[in-house]
Order: C-alpha cells, then sequence, then structure tokens
C-alpha cells in the first residue's frame, strides 16, 4: 500500500512543490486549500499523472472544527497518514514602527491560522499517525520567525512560534513521529503579496537578492527539496530541529 501525504495549502507555492515532489516519489497526496480552489483542481489532474492518488479538501486550518473535519476526510479516503507538511499561512504588511496598525484583530488573525492552525493539524495527524507506523512532520516556519524581518512584527512572532511548537512536539511525539521545521526566506512565486495593490514583485526580488549571499531569492522548489529530505528516509536521524533556507541571508554579516 502506497503512504500518504498531506499537505496544507498545498495548491500553489512552497505547498505544492512539496506535493508534486512527494507524489512523484509515490505517495499518495491530500491537498488542501483555502482560497485556490482553480489550482487545486489542476495539481489534482497533474498528480494523478504520477499515478498516484490525490486528493482536495477546503479548510480554514484556524478553525478548530474544519480541521477535526480533514482528517476525518483523510482517515475515510486514505485510511492512513505517513507525513504532513504544514505550508499553510497567511501574513499582513505593517510597518515595524507603526505599532497602532497592529491591532487585537492582527494578532487573533496570525496566531490563529501560523500558529494555531499548525497546531491544531499537528494535533490530528499524530493521532491517525500513531494508529499506524508512524510518520513524519514538517512545519513551514520563516526566518522571520528567527531574525527581526518579514512583513510585520506579529507574523514573526507567529513563526517564532511555531519553531519553538515543532521542537516541543518533536519531544513529545517521539520516537514514533518527527518533527522538524524549515525557516525560508525571501521565496519566489509565492503568492505573499497577491494583497498587495500595485506591488512590483520582480524589482522586490532583485533588491532582495542583493542582501543574499547566493546571489538569488529561493524558489518554491529549494525549500521543497529540505522539506522532502527532512520527509525522507535520509532525514530519519533528524526531529525537532528547525532549518532556514534562506541562501545564508540569517548569517549575513552587516
Amino acid at each position: 500500500m502506497r503512504k500518504t501525504i498531506l499537505v496544507t495549502g498545498g495548491a500553489t507555492g512552497i505547498g505544492k512543490a512539496c506535493a508534486e515532489r512527494m507524489a512523484k516519489k509515490g505517495y499518495d497526496v491530500l491537498i488542501t486549500y483555502k482560497r485556490s480552489e482553480g489550482p487545486a483542481q489542476d495539481l489534482r489532474k497533474e498528480l494523478e499523472g504520477y499515478g498516484v492518488r490525490c486528493e482536495i479538501f477546503k479548510v480554514n486550518v484556524a478553525d478548530e472544527d474544519e480541521v477535526k473535519s480533514l482528517f476525518t476526510y483523510c482517515r475515510e479516503k486514505f485510511g492512513r497518514l505517513d507525513a504532513l507538511v504544514n505550508s499553510a499561512g497567511l501574513t499582513r504588511f505593517i510597518p515595524f514602527p507603526d505599532l497602532d496598525a497592529v491591532t487585537t484583530e492582527v494578532w487573533e488573525e496570525l496566531l490563529q491560522t501560523n500558529l494555531m492552525g499548525t497546531f491544531f493539524c499537528c494535533r490530528e495527524a499524530a493521532k491517525l499517525m500513531n494508529e499506524g507506523e508512524g510518520g513524519v512532520m514538517v512545519n513551514v516556519a520563516s526566518l522571520a520567525g528567527m531574525r527581526v524581518s518579514g512583513s510585520s512584527l506579529p507574523y514573526g512572532v507567529s513563526k517564532a512560534g511555531v519553531i519553538m511548537m515543532t521542537k516541543s512536539l518533536a519531544m513529545t511525539l517521539a520516537p514514533k513521529i518527527r518533527v522538524n521545521s524549515v525557516s525560508p526566506g525571501m521565496v519566489a512565486g509565492t503568492a505573499w503579496y497577491r494583497d498587495r495593490t500595485g506591488f512590483d514583485v520582480d524589482a522586490h526580488n532583485a533588491r532582495q537578492a542583493e542582501e543574499i549571499p547566493v546571489g538569488r531569492v529561493a524558489t518554491a522548489e529549494d525549500v521543497a527539496d529540505t522539506v522532502c529530505f527532512l520527509l525522507s528516509d535520509e532525514g530519519g536521524y533528524l526531529t525537532g530541529v528547525n532549518i532556514p533556507v534562506d541562501g545564508g541571508r540569517g548569517e549575513r554579516m552587516p
């Protein structure tokens, strides 16, 4: 029987790249989406072309009951879960000095989706994995959770929480389940900027590349490479680790 992977936010960007890689490795795939139904449908057709099974499921990971329904669906459709990638997330663009713009609503939205949503999925995944042979989880955090950077203060805090939660879950769920995280820096081709009207993505990425030691912005496939390593047997001795996928930017000298 083929193994199964669930990828939240799997219709676009990093999640899509991970889903494609794991389907090519022979995994059946369950993809979640919130707003990207069209891309999710297209990706399902693509992955089925690899000879694996692919299902899609609309869910708001910030809603605990919806997450429970997602994993009930996974159990009913696949009967198992071997791997989880938590890629779903969101941000708000607020300059760091503008503290008045960081409202209660902003805090609740980002923490509920990025932090609590990741927790809800890990918790429910652990139940299903423990019914079988165990499994592996990889949470997508951010370089903004490791240093003062990124789109807003609450975004960085939410991702720092994901990193610490990853370490705590790794200790809690061992040895049957491994839990790790990746912290991408700037990633081209993702939808993080889609709510920024008139935003010049190419110019922004060119400026960012000047700050990155390897000289370019990451692709979603760069991040997927590291995620899939952590999911693989080759990464089987790693748990509780957070790997920056940032081209060295986090270590760059001033």
